[in-house]
């Protein structure tokens, strides 16, 4: 902690336009969710167009959301690098564009399925850079003991959009037609973010016409420890032990997050006494939980300078918290558990890019976070609904119990020996 503090305490802070920059990041993550969420709720209205019957709705949905997903992993690991020489505030400006138009030509092409499935590939494309370039700002913005917190605001984003998607987006597709919507989306992109990017992103405090003296200043300072670390290219820094350790524990962290989260609903529909309507609160309560375990583990994380003890007790009590809802026979009681399950997990979604930025240079940050965010989406989301499917379709047994919870244990170590690697 000393490192990262003036004097081994924490510095005042000076001016808001930093925190300003990281709200404007959260809109623009909550819209591009949007655009990311919205097949899955206009699925049965597309497959009701299209005539599909089950199998073709299965086959179809998962190939479109699946293009999406190949593309933005691959955009992350080959695209950083150019959105790096370009530079942040360009580049985010430019994806926007791309990410609406995109969403947008879904839409309006969609009688040629060939299109609207090349729509979803250029729509992951467009946003596969999108994070890269967050963490990057939030690197050149904020000193090391800010950024759980100013990480952890831009990714409230994401679980806001979960958690009000579905009452947003399915009542206006549903009165206005699906494709109504997706242009709608389209648009709130170029009408909301685009402008607020265009006024409140810069790519450094000094290139800012509105920043004052102090706050600039006090960034400049906080900034001081890792200025002088010595540049390294990204093929040395991604064979280092401590950045593959951190790539592990992102495909760890995914598995079980993403994994979960996909098979939620199917699992809780599956026990007694669950009416399909009410999946609506039961599975979105969960997404609560995390909006507050975001912001009391970016507080911790800040506050003690210990993310990865934070994380590491975080994944313990994670693990014993689902392995009880699997265990108890009321639903409530399990959707609880789950809910709990899901904040102490967010211990590590409060500190996952800082410990990133914590562990690449300044140089390599874009194209090191786009390499981390590719290899961690599609390996980990990929195992993850593979894994969890096997544990959740029904009711899962001893055997996969057990599984869950050493993966939960081998989670928590990994990020603990992690967080000492990178005193962090």
């Amino acid at each position: 902690m000393q490192a990262d503090t003036l004097d081994g305490r924490l510095p005042e802070a000076a001016g808001w336009q930093r925190w300003k920059l990281a709200t404007v990041l959260m809109v623009t993550v909550f819209i591009a969710y949007y655009d990311r969420l919205n097949i899955s709720l206009a699925l049965p209205l597309i497959a009701e167009q299209y005539g599909w019957g089950l199998e073709q709705k299965q086959f179809y949905g998962s190939l479109l959301m699946g293009l999406f997903f190949g593309a933005y992993g691959i955009a992350n690991i080959f695209l950083t690098p150019w959105g790096a020489r370009v530079g942040p505030r360009a580049s985010l400006l430019l994806i926007i564009c791309l990410w609406s138009l995109f969403t947008a030509l879904g839409a309006l092409a969609s009688q040629w399925l060939a299109v609207f499935l090349a729509s979803r590939v250029l729509l992951g494309l467009a946003e596969g850079i999108h994070f890269p370039m967050m963490s990057q700002l939030t690197k050149h913005w904020f000193p090391p003991h800010e950024r759980s917190r100013a990480n952890g605001l831009w990714i409230a984003g994401l679980f806001l959009a979960i958690l009000s998607a579905p009452l947003l987006l399915v009542p206006l597709m549903h009165h206005l037609g699906w494709r109504a919507g997706f242009v709608l989306l389209s648009l709130a992109g170029l009408v909301i973010s685009l402008p607020l990017v265009w006024r409140y992103v810069h790519n450094w405090p000094a290139d800012h016409p509105r920043i004052q003296g102090a706050e600039r200043g006090y960034i400049e300072v906080g900034l001081m420890g890792e200025a002088s670390a010595a540049a390294q290219p990204l093929g040395s820094v991604a064979r280092q032990p401590v950045f593959l350790l951190m790539v592990l524990v992102g495909i760890l962290n995914n598995v079980l997050s993403l994994g979960i989260s996909s098979w939620l609903p199917t699992y809780l529909a599956s026990r007694e006494g669950v009416a399909y309507q009410d999946l609506a609160y039961l599975a979105a309560l969960p997404y609560s939980f995390s909006l507050l375990g975001l912001a009391f583990w970016s507080w911790l994380g800040d506050r003690s300078g210990r993310r990865g003890r934070n994380a590491m007790f975080g994944f313990v009590c994670a693990g014993g918290m689902i392995f009880a809802a699997f265990e108890t026979a009321s639903v409530y009681l399990a959707v609880g558990l789950f809910s709990l399950g899901v904040f102490f997990v967010a211990s590590f979604n409060a500190c996952e890019f800082a410990m990133v930025q914590r562990i690449l240079p300044q140089p390599v940050i874009a194209s090191g976070t786009g390499l981390y965010n590719g290899l961690t989406t599609m390996v980990g989301g990929g195992l993850g609904t593979a894994v969890m499917g096997q544990v959740m379709a029904g009711q899962p047994g001893a055997a996969e119990l057990a599984f869950l919870l050493t993966l939960f244990l081998v989670t928590a170590v990994s990020v603990g020996v992690l967080g000492r690697l990178c005193r962090y």
